[in-house]
């Protein structure tokens, strides 16, 4: 049975901190690595180690990459992703994710999904 986890994110979540409640949830670093490894870009490392925020404890995970000047628009993530070694499904998730943060960051900028970055 597959499982499935929900992100009650009513003050939003950034991408580190939905990949350390992935962590917490079970979910190796290791494969967190791997599966980054396989987006064909080279120098992405990942690192976890716990934080205090207030009275919570939580898992914080750091996305290292080489320094780049250049910021990334939709097609460029479409592009890595259409590169990357992933399972077609999980491709084909992901093209939909990033599309539908695009389209969701256009509309609050009142921009279109190609000019988001």
């Amino acid at each position: 049975m597959p499982r499935l986890a929900y992100f009650d994110c009513i003050a939003g979540a950034s991408g580190d901190m939905i990949l350390g409640a992935l962590v917490d949830a079970g979910v190796p670093i290791e494969k967190l690595q791997e599966t980054a490894n396989n987006l064909g870009i080279s120098g992405l490392q990942l690192s976890a180690y716990q934080v205090k925020r207030g009275e919570f404890y939580a898992t914080k995970v750091d996305v290292h990459a080489p320094p780049e000047h250049a910021h990334r628009h939709l097609h460029h993530i479409e592009a890595i992703l259409n590169k990357a070694h992933l399972p077609d499904a999980v491709r084909e998730k992901a093209l939909r994710i990033f599309r539908r943060l695009a389209e969701a960051e256009a509309k609050v900028h009142h921009t279109t999904p190609e000019k988001i970055h």
